[in-house]
């Protein structure tokens, strides 16, 4: 919770852009939460015999790991700016 102190610290053109990185982040966050999930239903759904489709396959569980990670710091940023926003 904000103090009136800490709430008086925010302009309120500050505290729009604030509410407004917020949102921007939320929804980049479900994109690439969404694209995680997908690329990770190709890997699961990959049953692939040849030498070439293994290394897609090891190149779409690449995409996948990176997404989850660029996921997880989307939501930490998102957290520390609803922090300070809060």
């Amino acid at each position: 919770m904000q103090t009136i102190t800490a709430a008086e610290g925010l302009a309120g053109e500050d505290l729009w852009a604030a509410f407004s990185a917020l949102r921007l982040l939320d929804d980049a966050a479900e994109a690439v939460g969404d694209a995680a999930v997908e690329a990770g239903r190709l890997v699961d759904d990959a049953r692939w015999e040849n030498q070439g489709v293994r290394a897609l396959r090891l190149v779409l569980d690449e995409v996948h790991r990176t997404l989850t990670w660029e996921h997880t710091q989307l939501m930490l940023l998102r957290s520390r700016i609803a922090r300070e926003v809060m």
